[in-house]
């Protein structure tokens, strides 16, 4: 009988373990309106700026935001092999935990643009490839909710000396 109830219990683990997959998958449903953010937002502006004196500071990320649907995206990530990682910066303000993942949870409203300049919030490229700072362009991508992604190519520039 204990062999019989074993049994049993074995084959319940077994049918719920293979069941789990397939309940999980259907419970993911796309996020409604987020599937394709990319073709509503348009990156314009931007450009990555080397510090004046090499060492002294870190590359700056400048860049405009444009959402032209009329759905409110979410920026989830913005990643560049050029950098080890981009992180949130004022220049004016106190830099909190808060600043530096701004960009990882951010509200693209609809139809609205948004710009990300020097003299305010923009992003710090730590950890610069070295090889990547001396081409003329390098690759930035912007995440969205949803897993849409864009890709484009920012100048690097030189600060004025």
């Amino acid at each position: 009988m204990k062999t019989c109830y074993q049994a049993m219990l074995a084959s319940m683990v077994m049918i719920s373990l293979t069941a789990a997959p397939h309940a999980h998958a259907a419970d993911q449903q796309p996020i409604p309106g987020q599937a394709d953010a990319q073709k509503d937002i348009a990156i314009s502006d931007i450009s990555l700026h080397l510090p004046a004196k090499a060492g002294a500071e870190q590359p700056e990320l400048y860049f405009t935001l444009t959402n032209n649907g009329h759905t409110t995206h979410l920026l989830t990530g913005v990643v560049s092999s050029a950098c080890g990682r981009l992180i949130g910066y004022h220049t004016d303000q106190e830099n909190t935990p808060g600043t530096r993942h701004l960009f990882q949870h951010m509200a693209l409203p609809e139809t609205t643009t948004l710009v990300f300049a020097s003299a305010g919030y923009h992003m710090l490229c730590v950890a610069p490839v070295a090889q990547a700072m001396t081409q003329p362009n390098v690759q930035v991508t912007f995440q969205f909710l949803g897993g849409s992604s864009k890709t484009v190519s920012a100048p690097v520039t030189s600060a004025p000396q």
